[in-house]
């Protein structure tokens, strides 16, 4: 990708260059004004993971489909409500675009007389591709796709970022400090989007699936319900901090708790007979063929 191949004129860019501090290479979030058109399920994460980030309450505004909604949203966030779209957007440095993927070019649409000069748009819908938000949208206009899971709204989540063509290098980096409370914050083409939705995007709620089915066969087994709760929850933390912090590969880790005849080899066989590892394949290949469906891929 040609970073230069499309700039906005630097007066436009002012508030987000300013953000920048050229000695430091780090961008000073106080200041920056974010701007969220749909604070759900997936936008209320990222209004979340922004604040965390360091950006004001009073310069977070949330713009939800009616007044009542926008003023819940920024009370469980830490927002504000704005009291409409356009006082949301007016002064926005970045706006993200939370709606429903179906939803989601009529909105850039709307947005062609709205948007200010300079603002780089982040869209967080699935399956919509840049080049057709980037056509919807004034000529030029900074455009990033942001595919997160909903655990950045604690900071242990993943986000994968798409840069516009038309997208500077200031504003790419105030992009990826915005979310730099998420967790992991990986730069991908839009050809690897359908892995990232299969490996973190969507794998969330696999994994909810797999702590529900395992904490259901602890309380089979007798344990309490709060304990097995505790306990499955507390072991798959520990097991992926535990690689994450070691760098061990999960083989490796995995052989040395299989002691020979001993209990976790004896369960380890009946999930290797079960076809675990090939159900969990096929569910995440799924995923991924969803999405690949979804832009026409």
């Amino acid at each position: 990708m040609d970073d230069a191949t499309t700039t906005t004129p630097t007066a436009d860019r002012t508030a987000v260059e300013a953000a920048v501090p050229a000695a430091t290479g780090a961008p000073d979030l106080s200041a920056a004004r974010v701007a969220v058109i749909g604070a759900g399920n997936m936008g209320g994460p990222v209004a979340r993971t922004m604040r965390a980030a360091g950006v004001q309450a009073e310069h977070l505004l949330i713009a939800n489909s009616s007044q009542a909604s926008s003023e819940r949203a920024a009370d469980e966030l830490g927002a504000t409500a704005a009291s409409s779209r356009a006082e949301a957007l007016a002064t926005a440095d970045v706006v993200v675009l939370g709606v429903k993927p179906y939803q989601i070019l009529d909105l850039a649409a709307d947005l062609r007389e709205e948007l200010p000069a300079g603002a780089v748009v982040i869209s967080l819908a699935a399956g919509i591709r840049l080049a057709q938000i980037e056509q919807a949208l004034p000529e030029a206009a900074a455009v990033v796709r942001a595919m997160p899971n909903t655990p950045i709204s604690v900071g242990e989540g993943a986000v994968g970022l798409m840069r516009g063509s038309a997208v500077t290098d200031a504003q790419h980096q105030l992009v990826h400090s915005l979310f730099a409370r998420a967790g992991v914050v990986v730069d991908i083409t839009e050809e690897q989007v359908h892995a990232f939705i299969a490996a973190a995007g969507s794998l969330a709620g696999f994994g909810f699936a797999i702590i529900e089915a395992m904490t259901e066969e602890a309380v089979r087994q007798g344990l309490t319900r709060d304990l097995a709760d505790a306990l499955v929850q507390q072991t798959l933390r520990g097991a992926a901090t535990m690689l994450l912090e070691s760098g061990m590969h999960p083989a490796v880790a995995k052989a040395g708790v299989c002691s020979p005849g001993g209990t976790t080899a004896e369960g380890y066989a009946a999930f290797e007979r079960e076809g675990v590892r090939a159900g969990l394949a096929a569910t995440m290949a799924a995923a991924a063929d969803k999405s690949r469906q979804m832009a026409g891929d």
